[in-house]
């Protein structure tokens, strides 16, 4: 399990979660246009970019999986 930050809200999820899908359990909203439920990431749209803490670029919140301890900011 991993406890990530987003928007200042913790959630703990699975390991092998992506951004997106801790934050939906966070109730944060991020819009998406290629991502399909139950299909691999395709990443395609970069529609879903977030900022994560100590990245130097955006990252696609529907590819990226999460890390123990990550802090993400959907609204910078």
């Amino acid at each position: 399990m991993a406890k990530v930050t987003i928007n200042n809200k913790e959630v703990t999820v699975p390991d092998n979660s992506t951004i997106l899908q801790a934050a939906k359990a966070a109730e944060v909203y991020i819009p998406t246009l290629c991502h399909i439920e139950n299909k691999p990431p395709l990443g395609a749209c970069r529609v879903c970019m977030v900022e994560v803490r100590g990245a130097k670029t955006l990252m696609p919140a529907c590819s990226m999986p999460v890390t123990d301890g990550m802090v993400v900011k959907t609204n910078s």
